[in-house]
């Protein structure tokens, strides 16, 4: 269960697992978007992603736990594992963009971001692309 970088060969999984999760999976195959990915021997248990803006900002994308996995704190370890590696690669800050989990990433230390403070860049990402900024509740955590 202990998560680890993605490779190429992963990203089949980690698509279907965001999709089952209703969770957008356009633009994940890029050098943009690095997961982190968590496994058992019936396959992908999680995944998370992070998406770099501004050379200190990252996006956090695609947290998803698959069914059978959920309950035993795998979001949280695939959020702390995704968090350890960036903070080596100098992102300070990550920003979530949710629908529905706004309480639970306040559970991981995620706080209200105003918008006026975020990359436009980031704004304008794939990630946000189908949505309107009154349905997405921005979340930030200073690393």
């Amino acid at each position: 269960m202990r998560p680890r970088h993605a490779t190429e060969a992963d990203l089949p999984d980690v698509e279907a697992l965001l999709r089952s999760c209703s969770l957008p999976a356009v633009g994940i195959r890029g050098q943009a978007v690095q997961f982190h990915v968590s496994r058992d021997k019936n396959g992908l248990l999680g995944c998370a992603g992070i998406e770099e803006f501004d050379g200190s900002v990252g996006l956090l994308r695609g947290l998803a736990v698959a069914e059978r996995a959920r309950r035993a704190g795998l979001a949280a370890l695939l959020v702390s594992s995704l968090v350890a590696d960036v903070r080596l690669r100098g992102i300070d800050t990550l920003i979530v963009g949710t629908t529905v989990a706004a309480g639970y990433f306040s559970r991981l230390g995620f706080t209200p971001a105003d918008r006026a403070t975020i990359p436009l860049e980031l704004l304008a990402s794939r990630e946000f692309a189908n949505t309107s900024s009154g349905e997405t509740t921005l979340l930030k955590a200073e690393l």
